[in-house]
């Protein structure tokens, strides 16, 4: 199983190959869906982990709201 770590990392390379890409095509575009995937994903999982144990912060927490579409 895969550490936190090990899933930020992972996904931190796969963002900088869809950077490179945009920049050896010069497509803005390429890669946009994957790109929201990941920060959401990551976003979501940091905010799981917040929630199960917020330690001194709980008083500050708000959950953000989720785009429906």
């Amino acid at each position: 199983m895969s550490t936190t770590k090990d899933r930020i990392e992972l996904s931190e390379a796969i963002l900088a190959l869809i950077e490179k890409k945009r920049a050896q095509t010069c497509d803005e575009s390429l890669g946009a869906d994957v790109e929201a995937l990941i920060v959401e994903s990551q976003f979501q999982e940091l905010e799981t982990e917040i929630l199960e144990n917020p330690g001194a912060i709980e008083p500050w927490l708000v959950r953000r709201r989720r785009n429906e579409n």
